[in-house]
């Protein structure tokens, strides 16, 4: 069995290009206005606080690699900056620019 490790910027930068390589060119054109540089935001998981990155923002709503899950997910963050409610949608950063442009 192998053991989990949290995702480093590296990893995720990574994981972002590869799925852009994916996305049609209006969300290219969308994650071009909403992209933020990767930033370590924390998160509640099974009453420890842990962190992800943030990948992208828009009105207070962020994109964000939920490495557990290996997906991206979206949320508010809450006033201590953190994610305010986690998701477990396991998106594709396509499906999540998606949902982030609705």
């Amino acid at each position: 069995m192998e053991s989990w490790s949290p995702a480093t910027e590296n990893e995720v930068s990574s994981i972002v290009d590869r799925d852009l390589r994916e996305c049609p060119d209006e969300l290219l054109a969308f994650f071009a206005k909403v992209r933020v540089p990767l930033r370590a935001v924390p998160i509640a998981r099974f009453g420890e606080i842990e962190s992800v990155y943030v990948v992208a923002e828009r009105d207070g709503m962020v994109i964000y690699y939920e490495d557990v899950e290996e997906g991206f997910n979206l949320s508010r963050l809450g006033d201590d900056g953190g994610i305010a409610n986690p998701g477990w949608e396991q998106w594709d950063l396509c499906q999540a620019l998606r949902q982030l442009s609705a």
